[in-house]
């Protein structure tokens, strides 16, 4: 089961403006880049990780195999061996579904069915159902899957704690090529941060497309729809919490409970604007940002600590407005 998913305009602002994410992608090689230096020490990086018995070290070994050519079936052997090494770990298996997703022949239906024994509360493990049941035009399934979502109390990815798994295998390793300059714990954050952008963030499209209002369809699912945005609010991830917002907006109960969204997306969209000013300032270098990030179980408040650390207001002006992308912008993001 492969996926290729768009997002809408709104999101894609929200991914863009990711500060840890981005202040990652500033400094560190494409994910794709495995030649020269970076290929060799992507080579090296797997060889001795994959060695090593425990879950931090094969998880991260796993991510690092799949900016490797035709290495998309050893990095499944290497997640599925994490998830044997710490069954309880639902960050690990979540990843693992993640990749076995994006891996043709791979059953990542049974793996997301076995971890909702794990997690049964977490939302965010009815996604590949819900993908599936999509990409089948099987609408009583959608159905079936939107409601099973809503019944969870939140939507976590484990953003954070896969970023902190990643970094403490890095540090068992020799650092990555980098910048002149850059200290190898800086290159080791970055690169940590780098493989949860690539790797972590949830395909969330087939969730965006069931609940998108102006159809039948989709006002049939409203109050479902609703619920699942609460889920999305209580979410790890920035990501997660903006689609919560913005489907909040479509399935509003009454005037105040959109209000209600349109003000949080604002704040969100505010600190995001703040934080994109301040990436890789001498106030905040890539490094210390994602030191900060790593720091916290969730994102927003890693958000939050950094524009606090630079003196910068968490909420906005009463004259501000958040920029609006162009309506034809979206961004794909290939699992």
């Amino acid at each position: 089961m492969q996926h290729a998913w768009r997002y809408p305009a709104g999101i894609v602002l929200g991914l863009l403006l990711c500060g840890s994410c981005r202040a990652a992608a500033r400094e560190t090689a494409p994910a794709d880049a495995a030649t020269g230096a970076q290929g060799a020490w992507l080579e090296q990086a797997v060889a001795s990780l994959s060695a090593m018995p425990d879950t931090d070290s094969l998880v991260t070994a796993a991510v690092l195999a799949r900016q490797l050519p035709d290495a998309q079936a050893r990095a499944i052997d290497l997640l599925d061996r994490a998830a044997a090494s710490a069954p309880q770990a639902a960050d690990v298996g979540l990843l693992d579904i993640t990749l076995c997703s994006a891996q043709t022949g791979c059953d990542a239906l049974k793996r997301e069915a076995r971890l909702r024994h794990l997690d049964p509360r977490n939302g965010s493990l009815w996604m590949v159902a819900l993908h599936d049941a999509s990409m089948r035009n099987d609408r009583p399934r959608i159905d079936s899957m939107l409601s099973r979502m809503a019944q969870g109390d939140r939507f976590d990815v484990h953003f954070i704690s896969l970023g902190q798994r990643f970094l403490v295998a890095l540090k068992r390793i020799p650092p990555p090529p980098g910048a002149t300059g850059t200290s190898a714990d800086s290159l080791r954050r970055m690169q940590a941060m780098a493989l949860v952008a690539a790797f972590v963030l949830p395909p969330m499209q087939d969730l965006v497309e069931a609940c998108k209002p102006g159809n039948p369809v989709s006002d049939a699912r409203r109050k479902t729809c609703r619920a699942i945005a609460d889920s999305l609010r209580r979410s790890d991830t920035l990501i997660a919490d903006l689609i919560g917002l913005r489907l909040q907006e479509w399935t509003a109960r009454d005037t105040a409970d959109k209000d209600d969204a349109l003000a949080r997306r604002r704040r969100l969209l505010w600190k995001m604007h703040q934080l994109n000013d301040v990436s890789g300032t001498a106030a905040m270098p890539p490094a210390g940002q994602i030191g900060i990030m790593l720091a916290h179980e969730n994102e927003v408040e890693g958000i939050d600590a950094v524009l606090l650390a630079t003196a910068r207001p968490l909420d906005p002006p009463a004259h501000w407005q958040p920029p609006r992308p162009a309506s034809a912008s979206t961004l794909q993001t290939r699992h």
